[in-house]
């Protein structure tokens, strides 16, 4: 089921306002825990406490170092602290969030982000261990979400998994009432049964930077590379998905239809016509009726099955003979790569127009009952081998991990990838001086264990540098 446009603008005015909720709630509480504004020495914290900030005042002063290093300097301490207490707070978002899609779309059970403190996991939680719940300012309800992120971490390591510095920023009991309780909105169900959702998350998170940047250029200013990201994150509408990927996968398939002499399932001949013939044929209908004003200009055409929703986007063109020969022997053999992969929406749509593809060939090749068409097998090729993902932000691949994860796991609970090819390319390459100690041993490993040289390697290093911002844009493959 798909989000109405009701709870679409529901979801954009939930998520901003959570987004300052948890940054002026996360912020006040990070000061009240450690004290930053004291001498660490004449804070009289806890020897825990004092631990943990100790960890964040190193991992803020690493910071400040590398952007010395890079010749900048323009962030501060301040800004550095804000940078990990937002990262605390998106990942808190962003679990909680794919956590009720995954109750929504019976993945999980019982829940325990749905109804919140009544809900089935809260109220068994309370009856197994009500020692847990007394004196915990959240009544044990923050452990019980502890223990379901720990079990999720084995799945999404990156998104349930340690999460850094941020682990070291406290979300009070008050601030995590608020954002479950928020997410519980009756108004929002029909997102979480939207594959989209969690792209629409991820926008509308980013928002309120991206405006703040078209301001910073309006007034003349410049974005550094570390705002890249934020510029140029905009999720794609889905017709626009649609029609790029059904015209670009179409023409491959039926190219490898025609290099086995199969006729493709969408230009069989039917009573009323092929599959493409039929739809060109009420497209033209259809804007016949935009013309004359009986249909607005933006309504779309009714698409009443999955085949026609696969190829309604798909515009005819000719096969020439050199991309039958070209064409791969199997869809198995395709590779897709999205080189700004964002909240993964691309490959989440790719993924259901690719395991169609794989039913249909198993259908021309009679293999429909053969183990490498069984549909764990699918899924777990696509997402294994299909499917290719790049961007700047790592928390756009932890999003994106989890949306392919939960269609997989809708199409096949038994599927269990070995890895997905998605990647962030912020290594953090630019901020190390040449004499790094961790440059010096990685050079000193990759000599011992390949054979490359020491040179070979710094000029691999030095190209990599600008991957923080440059992304899939980056020319390494010439250095």
């Amino acid at each position: 089921m798909s989000m109405t446009p009701e709870a679409k603008r529901r979801l954009a005015g939930t998520v901003r306002s959570l987004r300052e909720r948890l940054l002026e709630d996360l912020h006040a509480a990070t000061e009240s825990a450690y004290r930053l504004s004291v001498r660490a020495r004449d804070a009289g914290l806890a020897e825990a406490a004092r631990v943990r900030r100790h960890r964040l005042e190193e991992w803020v002063e690493e910071q400040v170092r590398g952007e010395a290093a890079q010749g900048r300097g323009a962030r501060t301490r301040e800004d550095f602290r804000r940078e990990v207490e937002k990262q605390a707070a998106y990942t808190l978002l962003n679990r909680l969030v794919i956590l009720r899609l995954m109750e929504a779309m019976g993945l999980r059970a019982p829940a325990a982000v749905s109804s919140g403190w009544e809900s089935p996991a809260y109220r068994d939680f309370r009856e197994l261990a009500p020692a847990l719940v007394q004196g915990d300012e959240s009544e044990g309800y923050a452990f019980l979400l502890r223990l379901v992120f720990e079990d999720l971490a084995v799945d999404l390591p990156g998104l349930y998994g340690p999460a850094g510095a941020a682990d070291l920023v406290p979300v009070g009991a008050a601030t995590l009432r608020h954002v479950v309780e928020a997410l519980d909105d009756p108004a929002l169900v029909p997102c979480w049964t939207d594959d989209m959702t969690l792209g629409w998350v991820y926008q509308y998170w980013n928002d309120p930077e991206r405006e703040a940047l078209d301001a910073k250029l309006n007034a003349g200013g410049k974005v550094e590379p570390h705002e890249i990201a934020s510029k140029t994150q905009m999720f794609t509408e889905r017709y626009m998905v649609d029609w790029l990927l059904q015209d670009s996968l179409g023409p491959l398939w039926l190219a490898i239809c025609r290099k086995h002499g199969w006729t493709a399932e969408c230009e069989a001949d039917l009573p009323s016509g092929s599959l493409l013939t039929t739809l060109d044929e009420r497209r033209a209908e259809w804007r016949g009726k935009r013309e004359r004003g009986e249909v607005s200009l933006t309504d779309l055409m009714p698409l009443y099955t999955d085949a026609e929703r696969r190829w309604a986007y798909y515009v005819p063109q000719p096969i020439p003979a050199d991309a039958v020969a070209r064409a791969p022997d199997s869809v198995r053999d395709l590779k897709l790569l999205d080189p700004a992969v964002g909240s993964g929406h691309f490959p989440v749509v790719a993924f259901d127009l690719l395991f169609a593809l794989y039913r249909e060939e198993a259908r021309h090749r009679g293999e429909v009952d053969a183990p490498q068409w069984s549909d764990r097998a699918i899924v777990e090729r696509i997402l294994e081998h299909n499917l290719h993902g790049i961007d700047l932000d790592p928390r756009a691949v932890q999003i994106a991990a989890a949306a392919l994860w939960l269609k997989a796991r809708r199409i096949c609970p038994e599927a269990r990838p070995e890895r997905l090819n998605l990647v962030a390319a912020n290594l953090r390459l630019a901020s190390l001086a040449d004499d790094d100690p961790a440059l010096a041993q990685l050079r000193r490993e990759v000599e011992r264990e390949t054979g490359i040289p020491v040179a070979l390697t710094d000029t691999v290093i030095h190209a990599l540098k600008g991957a923080d911002h440059l992304g899939s844009l980056l020319r390494v493959d010439a250095a």
